[in-house]
Parts: C-alpha cells; sequence; structure tokens
C-alpha cells in the first residue's frame, strides 16, 4: 500500500531559528519595506511634482 506522506526538502534554515528571533526578522523585513517605499514615494513626488519635467517639457513643446 503506498502512503500519502511527502518528505519536504530543507530548503533553508529559518525554520530551525528560535521563534523570537524569526519576529524580529520578521519585523525588520517589514520596516525595510515601509522604508524603501517611502523613499521611492517621495522621490517620485519630488521628481514629477516639485521639478515638474512633464509640465516643463509640455510648455516646451508648445510655447
Amino acid at each position: 500500500m503506498a502512503s500519502n506522506t511527502v518528505t519536504a526538502k530543507k530548503t533553508s534554515g529559518f525554520d530551525s531559528l528560535p521563534i523570537a528571533v524569526q519576529m524580529l526578522i520578521g519585523i525588520a523585513v517589514l520596516i525595510l519595506i515601509a522604508v524603501v517605499g517611502f523613499a521611492v514615494f517621495f522621490a517620485v513626488d519630488l521628481l514629477l511634482l516639485d521639478f515638474d519635467p512633464i509640465g516643463k517639457l509640455v510648455s516646451f513643446i508648445f510655447s
């Protein structure tokens, strides 16, 4: 009779870390994602709204 169990391959050692370390790594990754997101947002905001390259290009073409 065939067994329905599948043995999983060990792909990373993250699961073997203590739960507190996993939690700290998870929080650090979430903070990193937020920081990168805000940095990209403010870079795009600064570029598109403050320097207004599209408006300058349109006014240059149609003036």
